[in-house]
């Protein structure tokens, strides 16, 4: 795992320019000292951030990430190419034609990374593409086609204050909104697990305790039951042969005594199991657990975003019915090859004979969405 990772950004044409002024707000947002407030607007002002250094933590963890533009040598020992954000001027259709080259020569420098991409079109104000003519939404259409095809979530970023300012609050963010959250929620390489407490762990251990209890104590009640067995078949055969059985209190009372016992070294011997579990091994194959399938579901984010463009570009008439089945077909694979990481198959035997196309269902729900 490395120190720092590399968020590549550009083309950087000139420093009052659109990718330079984004490049600027993220940082500011990310510095340390920066307001934590969500709705509050980034400054631009990057006199007091002097290097382009984030620092990203969250509930989960926490990570260094250096942001560079496509032209500035890496100078971290080791740091991994983890993402890249292309700008763009969303007003001119020669300005997103350009990205193609750009692009390419990220992936020939092994630039481009494979955690986070994202195609930005910086507006100063509303998008030029909402005026809803067929042709916006064709052009519109075209630059989704190519980030999917591309690997890339495409943003509109409207770079004036009230616009960097809009939607952190919402749940369903866009804008500098977005590109702040798929920043700050990437699982970069050079994250850190932050120690958490009980957890699922606790709970897994808590659930076991209980089961080993309840056992036990079947144990001790399929051993009364023997006793009383055997207690019978003796007064049965004092009744034969003549003999009255009779039970003293002092006796009652020390089998009640020796049932207690029996229940409390029970429960010590789970209390001792549970603590057993409770070791280094154990909760480092946990954490590890833990992150692998954080990661899946940071994959799924990612996956659904794709959904989501494939349905706008959809709705717009601009995708033929056979590429958006086999769009939608090979995002379905997708996500099922990475619920199948997560385990989410393991009662899929089970399962009725109708939900034997899981495949087909996730597919045919991506469908549905147009």
């Amino acid at each position: 795992m490395s120190d720092c990772s590399i968020l590549r950004i550009g083309p950087i044409e000139s420093k009052n320019g659109n990718a330079a002024v984004l490049r600027d707000a993220i940082i500011s947002h990310f510095h340390d000292g920066a307001s934590t407030s969500s709705s509050s607007s980034p400054s631009l002002n990057t006199d007091n951030n002097p290097n382009n250094l984030l620092t990203i933590s969250n509930r989960y963890f926490d990570a260094n990430v250096s942001l560079l533009g496509l032209d500035e040598l890496n100078n971290n020992d080791g740091g991994e190419e983890d993402g890249i954000l292309l700008i763009f001027d969303a007003s001119l259709s020669t300005s997103f034609d350009s990205l193609g080259q750009f692009h390419s020569t990220a992936m020939q420098n092994d630039q481009c990374g494979e955690l986070i991409r994202l195609c930005i079109g910086a507006t100063h104000g509303p998008s030029p593409l909402s005026d809803g003519s067929k042709k916006s939404e064709e052009e519109y259409s075209r630059r989704v086609l190519w980030c999917l095809d591309h690997g890339y979530e495409y943003v509109e970023v409207d770079l004036t204050p009230e616009g960097m300012s809009r939607g952190h609050d919402e749940r369903d963010k866009d804008g500098f909104a977005r590109v702040v959250e798929a920043v700050s929620t990437c699982m970069w390489t050079s994250h850190v697990m932050k120690k958490r407490g009980c957890g699922g762990g606790g709970r897994a251990v808590e659930v076991g305790s209980i089961m080993s209890l309840k056992k036990n104590v079947q144990t001790n009640k399929d051993s009364s039951g023997e006793s009383e067995s055997q207690s019978n078949a003796i007064e049965k055969e004092k009744e034969e042969t003549g003999t009255t059985a009779t039970s003293s209190p002092a006796n009652d009372v020390e089998r009640e005594k020796a049932a207690m016992a029996s229940l409390m070294q029970g429960m010590n011997n789970t209390a001792q199991s549970a603590e057993s579990h409770d070791n280094t091994p154990k909760e480092e194959n946990t954490r590890q657990r833990n992150h692998q399938e954080e990661m899946s579901i940071h994959q799924i984010e990612s996956i659904i975003s794709e959904a989501k463009l494939i349905r706008e570009a959809s709705q717009s008439n601009s995708m033929s019915d056979e590429e958006r089945r086999d769009r939608a077909g090979d995002t379905a694979m997708k996500l099922m090859g990475l619920l199948d990481q997560l385990g989410f198959d393991e009662d899929e035997d089970t399962e009725n004979e109708g939900s034997s196309s899981d495949d087909e269902g996730v597919k045919v729900a991506v469908d549905d969405q147009q």
